[in-house]
């Protein structure tokens, strides 16, 4: 069995790409529930910081998408998986919260699943403290910072607008320089990581999960590759202002450059 982490800047792909995963036959894969980033903890501050989790998220989505069209019940059913997974932890617990412990409580959780994990946009922050995790496979998604930028700040005029920490990144400037800062964690460890770009998965998605399932040890044909749409590559175009444009391109395009986006 193998533990998963996936991560990247929000508006990467990491949705998609959890879908993916999470669909496919022998996997189980969860959404931000964020287990991943109380590694090390003992069992009751970890088993706070999981119900703090829950408090956080309540009905904004479902760390179970076997459950996520329920809309009425989300907060109660997110409740009741975090509480579930307290209770298979508990009998996993070794005195601190580990990447072995996690996998076994999944295991018990998902018990048909090969491999297991968590989608977490900000794991990305951390991956210097996950990538020396032996027990941990981590896969991290990139993608162009034009448009990363444009849907991010979509978000944070509309569904983000209230959340106590979206002054941190509520123009073009700060969530350039984000990207930025990731992208340079992300090649920081590469070595380490398993790394996929979005334009790439989108345009040649057998190619590209077929690095996945070797890196895991999977069936190709078991993730659902009819789901991936390219559609939303390049709307950055509309999404932007000119200069909104010039910004993100003054703050990240070399980094683009270097990654091989045509600027």
């Amino acid at each position: 069995m193998t533990v998963l982490m996936i991560a990247g800047h929000p508006r990467s792909g990491t949705t998609l790409l959890q879908t993916l995963c999470d669909l496919h036959p022998e996997m189980a894969v969860t959404n931000e529930f964020g287990c991943f980033a109380f590694l090390g903890n003992r069992y009751l501050p970890y088993a706070r910081q999981i119900v703090d989790r829950w408090q956080r998220v309540k009905n904004k989505w479902a760390f179970d998408i076997a459950y996520a069209d329920d809309h009425e019940n989300l907060s109660k059913n997110n409740l009741r998986f975090a509480l579930r997974h307290l209770y298979h932890f508990r009998k996993q617990y070794r005195g601190q919260v580990t990447a072995v412990s996690l996998e076994a409580t999944y295991r018990a959780m998902f018990p048909y699943a090969k491999v297991v994990g968590d989608k977490w946009p900000h794991y990305l922050f951390r991956m210097e403290e996950f990538a020396q995790e032996k027990d941990l496979t981590r896969l991290v998604i990139y993608r162009d910072c034009r448009d990363v930028t444009s849907s991010f700040l979509q978000q944070a005029r509309t569904n983000w607008s209230d959340a106590n920490w979206i002054h941190k990144v509520d123009n073009a400037e700060k969530v350039a320089a984000r990207w930025v800062r990731g992208i340079e964690i992300m090649e920081a460890h590469a070595d380490k990581i398993i790394v996929l770009q979005y334009e790439t998965l989108m345009y040649q998605p057998k190619q590209e999960l077929q690095r996945v399932s070797q890196a895991l040890g999977l069936d190709l044909a078991g993730f659902p590759t009819d789901m991936i749409n390219p559609s939303s590559i390049g709307k950055y175009k509309k999404g932007l202002t000119p200069e909104e444009l010039d910004t993100v391109m003054a703050v990240a395009g070399s980094t683009m450059e270097r990654l091989g986006y045509a600027l």
